[in-house]
């Protein structure tokens, strides 16, 4: 999305506008419960130099818990076969859509198991949903304790629509985390 579209998303969303630097894009943040929201895109670099969607909270967790969520598709099924793990939370249809990695299959399973972050992340045909620490704040190491709940895609979003299903998602499931007792109360 160009400046201009990033400018009228953050009105949209009642988010700010940070403009492009010479090490970022321009993109967009909002708050959330103290939750740094951030709308950015980025350049994957291969050949196709193709132009995608992040959208990245930022939270700061009381205990180590990580996950990744994807798709499953023919090459899982296959990588299943050979012995690839996958965390089944108890809910069939759920669990053939979908691959599931954690550190903490308990947390997981009461993540996902709740019906409103499950029917949010069933809105997606394609998804891939992280949670993982983060490495780098504000371009210092950053603190122990802080995580990244990102969604990524691989398309340009230029829908504003789409943007704040996205941001709904997140929100739902750092509402859970909250009620889960796992989000310190911290405010950045």
């Amino acid at each position: 999305m160009n400046t201009k579209k990033w400018q009228e998303f953050a009105e949209y969303i009642q988010g700010e506008f940070v403009k492009k630097s010479f090490w970022h894009t321009s993109k967009v943040e909002k708050n959330y419960k103290g939750n740094r929201v951030v709308f950015e895109n980025y350049t994957t670099g291969d050949e196709t130099n193709q132009t995608c969607t992040k959208v990245t909270a930022f939270l700061y967790l009381k205990k180590d818990f990580v996950f990744q969520l994807y798709n499953s598709n023919f090459f899982t099924t296959i990588a299943k076969y050979f012995g690839m793990q996958d965390i089944l939370i108890g809910n069939p249809d759920f669990d053939k859509k979908y691959i599931i990695k954690s550190n903490d299959g308990f947390k997981i399973k009461q993540l996902l198991r709740t019906p409103e972050v499950r029917n949010e992340i069933e809105n997606f045909k394609y998804i891939y949903i992280t949670l993982s620490k983060s490495k780098t704040f504000w371009n210092r190491k950053a603190p122990e304790n802080l995580y990244e709940l990102c969604y990524n895609t691989h398309k340009d979003i230029k829908d504003f629509k789409e943007l704040e299903t996205i941001y709904h998602l997140l929100t739902v499931v750092i509402n859970q985390l909250e009620e889960m007792y796992l989000i310190e109360d911290i405010k950045q």
